[in-house]
């Protein structure tokens, strides 16, 4: 042990001489130039890293300096309850519940426990000791120690302890499922706590350091986007990547909860869900009612949308389903049955399994944020830094909301997914349909983005109010193509008799708002067809006829509820823990309602702790002061439209179904768009010293958004009940690579 600290000290030093020499000597400077400033700041970053790996992360190896015997405690010499030894002489518990070991004497001081014991049912053990030691010698001290040995992993098998003295006495107790065995071996008082090097800890540390560095550059990122497009191009794909990686990680969580899974078992399935297949039935059918029998019992009761009336007597009946004059029908989207789930079991006769729809409209949701971004990037934000650009991509994507639909992949997630997916395909045709910046408009963008919006109100009816928000920037485009002071300047004007003509035959203007808005008529047709012939309203979805957990047609608004959404959306602040990941997205606050408010889900966290920028939105009017754009009255009432009011519209629309953590899907990505671009803006009027500050701010907003994402993700996925036995197993390893301590 002494000589391998003695090599890793060698080691640091010589980085520390090689970083110092690379910085002084000119004949590196002449040959790399300003690659040398980038070669010594990562042998510096190594350095660094090394420490913290080599010291604070192995802490514990130190911790039997001093004068602690090693020692060895049998099963067999122990006072044990409900442990018996099999015929392989392994010590085992025999039955569910209290297991304990019991040892007087041991004599020694206790800087270490090593517990082999492996459960063949679960993720870890949890043992909790007891101890009689020099303080305490005439009576236990109850759970002075605990610990949670992981399956697998070796290393958390060995406690460090902070006792004082020798040990008289050593008690540890654990539990024991139903059904379960864990398999037990002798205990070794003080095992050393070898030295361990992570290579995930250290790329994830080094890797931090160089981002960091690159972001705060003048040589690399801290310059105008427009002269590191291709760099930002390269890193945003990059991490386009890494987030379809994640998608697929949290979608296979779900996945492997059966040990039988395969994905030709999920692609040949002969059941499926209220999209995935009870619509997908009812239209192969000629109907648009669903095919479950009706039960009668339901339909007599006074008031079947009351949920205390369905009582058991009533017997079964479809969750969350629509009960119209005798029928059930389905009030979740139909673009997903009408693209997707019915032309899969058109062909295969199967229905196409819930888990992959959402992952497929998350995923390619996902790949048309980034093409909008950068889009946008490409037309407005080309003198912005890079690092700006690109911290602010991340933050959009990692706040998306679309990563809490994964693991729960039902109806209501293959809804949120799919109309997540139109909305931004819409947006990004829109943007890059050219009505607003500068560009000839393309026609055909434009129809592809309001039938991609027209496609998400047929997923979710909420998502209505950006076709309404659409509908300005089709005007944008309309004033840019009649010359008028609007989206942006024309790249040449045209000469008087040319105008003339065109503004006396009208030309360009009907096919522009044929574009426009054919699509919003032929598929919202759809939608008020469907809406007519089950309803008899043409602008009636069929949302108070739920039989769900509360009922909507007597429900009532109160302000009260609405305002819990501002504050769970927005507001709510996260908890600290002193477990991986050290904070926690607690559950959504009702505030003494004094009412029914349905919370749907915990892991309630704010938007803005996940995303800092939202704090430029105090600083709205500033923004609009000092911008130099001609256009920004016009751009201003665009960007409150689909930044901030539509996304209150929806917020305030929540107060009749409660919190959900999902729902920040539908809003989530426009909020933080909109207070990226007020930043910029801000951030293009200051002073050098004053945009090298707020670089700096916004590198510490991006790396507090990847923490609150990542907590709130965790959180709500809930790994310890929801993972298989194996997978959480190396969730609590990746875990504990962090907690340093234990």
């Amino acid at each position: 042990m002494t000589i391998l600290y003695i090599l890793i000290v060698l080691t640091l030093v010589f980085l520390l001489w090689m970083s110092r020499g690379m910085e002084k000597k000119e004949k590196f400077r002449k040959r790399f130039g300003d690659r040398t400033d980038i070669a010594a700041f990562l042998i510096r970053s190594c350095l660094g890293v090394l420490l913290v790996e080599f010291g604070l992360f192995n802490m514990n190896s130190l911790h039997l300096l001093g004068d602690y015997p090693q020692k060895t405690l049998s099963i067999s010499s122990a006072y044990t309850e409900n442990i018996v030894s099999s015929s392989s002489g392994a010590s085992m518990n025999y039955d569910a519940g209290s297991c304990v070991i019991e040892y007087n004497g041991p004599g020694v001081p206790v800087g270490t426990l090593t517990l082999p014991f492996t459960s063949d049912k679960k993720s870890f053990v949890h043992v909790s000791i007891d101890i009689k030691d020099a303080t305490q010698s005439g009576s236990y001290r109850y759970g002075v120690a605990s610990a949670d040995i992981i399956t697998g992993n070796e290393r958390s098998m060995t406690i460090p302890c902070n006792f004082s003295g020798d040990v008289s006495a050593l008690r540890i107790s654990f539990s024991a499922d139903s059904g379960e065995r864990i398999e037990l071996g002798d205990i070794i008082i003080n095992k050393p706590i070898g030295i361990h090097f992570s290579l995930i800890r250290f790329l994830i540390m080094f890797l931090g350091c160089f981002f960091i560095y690159a972001l705060s550059s003048d040589k690399l990122l801290r310059r105008k986007y427009e002269l590191r497009k291709k760099s930002v191009k390269a890193i945003a794909w990059g991490f386009t990547g890494c987030l379809i990686i994640l998608s697929l990680f949290l979608t296979n969580m779900s996945r492997y909860r059966d040990p039988n899974h395969s994905i030709a078992k999920d692609l040949k399935s002969s059941y499926g869900n209220q999209i995935s297949q009870e619509i997908v039935d009812a239209f192969e059918a000629g109907r648009v009612d669903l095919n479950t029998p009706i039960n009668t019992k339901l339909t007599a009761l006074d008031n079947p949308y009351d949920w205390s009336q369905r009582t058991d007597e009533i017997g079964s009946y479809p969750w969350d389903h629509l009960l119209f004059e005798g029928k059930y029908y389905s009030y979740y989207g139909i673009a997903p049955v009408l693209t997707l789930f019915l032309p899969y079991h058109k062909i295969t006769g199967y229905y196409f399994p819930s888990s992959w729809a959402v992952w497929l409209y998350g995923v390619f949701g996902i790949i048309f944020l980034t093409l909008m971004y950068l889009s946008f990037a490409d037309k407005f934000f080309t003198k912005i830094n890079a690092s700006l650009v690109l911290i602010g991509f991340a933050i959009v994507q990692m706040s998306s909301g679309i990563f809490f639909n994964y693991y729960y992949a039902n109806f209501y997630e293959i809804a949120q997914a799919s109309g997540f997916f139109w909305t931004v395909a819409g947006a990004y045709f829109m943007v890059s349909s050219n009505v607003i910046g500068d560009g000839k408009i393309s026609k055909i963008r434009l129809a592809l983005s309001t039938s991609c919006l027209s496609m998400a109100v047929l997923c979710r009816p909420t998502l209505a109010v950006y076709c309404v928000a659409a509908l300005l920037f089709i005007y944008a485009g309309f004033r840019k193509l009649r010359g008028e002071k609007g989206s942006a300047p024309k790249k040449a004007a045209k000469d008087k008799k040319d105008e003339k003509k065109e503004k006396a035959s009208g030309k360009g203007y009907v096919p522009y708002f044929l574009c426009a808005i054919l699509p919003f008529v032929l598929i919202g047709s759809i939608q008020v067809w469907y809406n007519w012939v089950r309803f008899g309203n043409p602008l009636d979805f069929g949302i108070q006829y739920s039989l769900t957990i509360n009922d909507f047609i007597n429900a009532q608004y109160h302000t009260h509820f609405a305002l819990l959404g501002i504050y769970s959306y927005i507001l709510c602040y996260p908890e600290f823990s002193e477990h991986f990941p050290f904070m926690l997205a607690g559950g959504a606050k009702t505030f003494n309602a004094n009412g029914y408010y349905f919370i749907a889900t915990g892991a309630a966290l704010g938007l803005l702790w996940r995303a800092l920028p939202l704090t430029a939105y105090a600083h709205t009017c500033r923004a609009y002061r000092v911008s130099d754009n001609k256009n920004k009255k016009l751009y201003s009432i665009l960007l409150a439209a689909v930044c901030i009011v539509c996304p209150f519209i929806i917020i305030f629309s929540i107060w009749e179904s409660g919190y959900c953590t999902r729902y920040c899907c539908d809003f989530a990505w426009e909020m933080i768009l909109g207070s990226l671009i007020i930043m910029f803006v801000l951030w293009s009027r200051c002073k050098e010293n004053t945009q090298r500050h707020i670089n700096t701010l916004m590198i510490i907003a991006g790396i507090v958004s990847l923490i609150m994402n990542f907590v709130q993700i965790y959180t709500y996925s809930s790994p310890d009940t929801n993972f298989s036995t194996e997978w959480y197993s190396n969730v609590l390893t990746f875990g504990r690579l962090f907690e340093f301590w234990r």
